[in-house]
């Protein structure tokens, strides 16, 4: 089976490459897909871009790596007027929910036109990502594109991983500033 793995940092993307060895055999061909319009400042998306390709030419697994677009991800991520009258915590639910549907769409997108049968993303083992709405919108995508969306059973969170960057923040402007806001 030909997986295509939506993926925005390296530390992920080897405990999801592990969880899914681990349990799904039948997977021979895991395709790598950098898509991440959201990751700022620029030299954060080339660090982590570095760190994927590095793991990825360990691995001998193929990477595919998609236009950085910082544009379309604000023109997308705008909060809509009525989110602005609900509050700050809205305003984030709102912007990280938008940028979910974003990066799994095009991902979708691709392995559609590609012709991949499984899709999956490391976002749905980050800690820093809301597991049960990217889950959600993934089985909204599924449907919609007729892809099966993986979900591991088990995250392989205990892999020890180190020799690349790893980064303390989602990956936007927004979650770097609330980031340095719990530093000080």
């Amino acid at each position: 089976m030909k997986i295509l793995i939506h993926a925005c940092c390296a530390d992920c993307l080897l405990k999801f490459i592990d969880s899914i060895k681990r349990e799904n055999k039948e997977i021979d061909d895991i395709v790598v897909y950098f898509y991440n319009p959201n990751i700022h400042p620029r030299s954060e998306y080339l660090a982590r871009l570095n760190a994927i390709k590095k793991i990825s030419e360990e691995n001998k697994i193929k990477l595919i790596v998609a236009d950085w677009s910082p544009r379309e991800w604000f023109e997308r991520i705008k909060p809509t007027p009525p989110s602005l009258k609900k509050g700050g915590n809205n305003l984030t639910v709102n912007r990280c929910e938008k940028c979910w549907r974003l990066r799994l769409g095009k991902t979708f997108e691709y392995a559609k036109e590609k012709g991949f049968e499984v899709v999956s993303s490391t976002l749905i083992t980050s800690h820093y990502q809301d597991q049960n709405k990217i889950e959600t919108i993934s089985k909204e995508l599924e449907n919609k594109y007729q892809i099966k969306f993986l979900i591991p059973k088990k995250v392989s969170k205990d892999l020890k991983t180190t020799g690349f960057y790893k980064q303390n923040y989602c990956g936007c402007c927004y979650s770097l500033v609330e980031a340095w806001g719990e530093k000080f």
